[in-house]
């Protein structure tokens, strides 16, 4: 899997240098965490042919920093606005120097083991690039089947020098279920009027996820605009406009789980769910 050199910079909360008087390297206070993410997408009508992707790795990193965006650097990543607003997608942020992130270390943690619904698999141990050290695990290959949705996961290493035998547990939500753009189907949505925007709605959800949907134009124009829902209203509006989208594109519709996860021998885990559909549409 590639990953952008900006976005791999772009991650300046996790290690903040710390240096003593007359620049000498001082001891730092760390905390060591679990990072999961498993995302599944697939195009509307053709959910028996999802792909998926799951990344994990143990992290240590400094006492103040932040740990969770470096889930950010496998697969994609929107900054979200509150639920219940729309904004338009920005560039990417100067990436700061690569000296920030050499404190932050990826542990090897033995043999990755992820599994769903009685099913595990070996997840594939890969060099973290760049100046973030250490190794972190991924799916081996894109098939979604061992990725599903709606059921209880376990992430199982076998632990090494650096760190003990963890297992870390969580629930996955249900994918999105009876979208609908403007009270029809998204199976049945081949245009949309952009000036008039759409009000949207689905199967409401668990109150603690997040329902967003990125609009995108012709491939060269790429994302436009996101919006972002409350899971549990089931119900939403895209605006007026739609960030200018014109001709040929898309209507990326997004179920969001970002939960906390206590596992006795860590600081803590961080797991992060996205489950995507996607209807390719012609904005007029």
């Amino acid at each position: 899997m590639r990953l952008s050199v900006p976005t791999l910079l772009g991650l300046l909360l996790l290690v903040s240098a710390c240096e003593g008087p007359e620049g000498t390297a001082e001891p730092v206070a760390t905390t060591t965490h679990a990072l999961l993410r498993i995302e599944r997408s697939a195009y509307v009508g053709a959910e028996s042919e999802a792909t998926g992707v799951a990344f994990a790795g143990i992290v240590r990193v400094p006492v103040l920093a932040d740990p969770e965006p470096l889930l950010r650097l496998f697969g994609k990543s929107v900054a979200l606005p509150s639920a219940g607003q729309c904004a338009e997608l920005g560039h990417e942020r100067e990436a700061p120097p690569a000296s920030e992130l050499s404190r932050a270390e990826f542990l090897k943690a033995g043999d990755v083991l992820l599994g769903a619904n009685d099913s595990q698999t070996l997840l594939a141990p890969r060099a973290f690039p760049l100046e973030v050290a250490g190794f972190v695990y991924t799916s081996r290959d894109q098939a979604s089947a061992s990725l599903p949705s709606g059921g209880g996961y376990l992430l199982k290493t076998s632990g090494s020098e650096q760190l003990a035998p963890l297992e870390v547990r969580v629930q996955a939500p249900e994918e999105l279920r009876d979208v609908t753009v403007a009270g029809y189907p998204l199976t049945a949505v081949e245009s949309v009027d952009a000036r008039a925007g759409a009000t949207i709605a689905w199967r409401a959800g668990d109150p603690r996820d997040v329902v967003y949907v990125e609009v995108a134009g012709a491939p060269e124009a790429g994302n436009l605009g996101v919006c972002a829902f409350r899971d549990s209203e089931g119900f939403g509006a895209l605006p007026r406009g739609l960030f200018g989208a014109t001709g040929s594109g898309s209507l990326t519709f997004h179920r969001l789980r970002e939960v906390a996860a206590d596992v006795p021998s860590l600081d803590g885990a961080e797991v992060r769910f996205d489950f995507a559909l996607t209807a390719p549409v012609a904005f007029h």
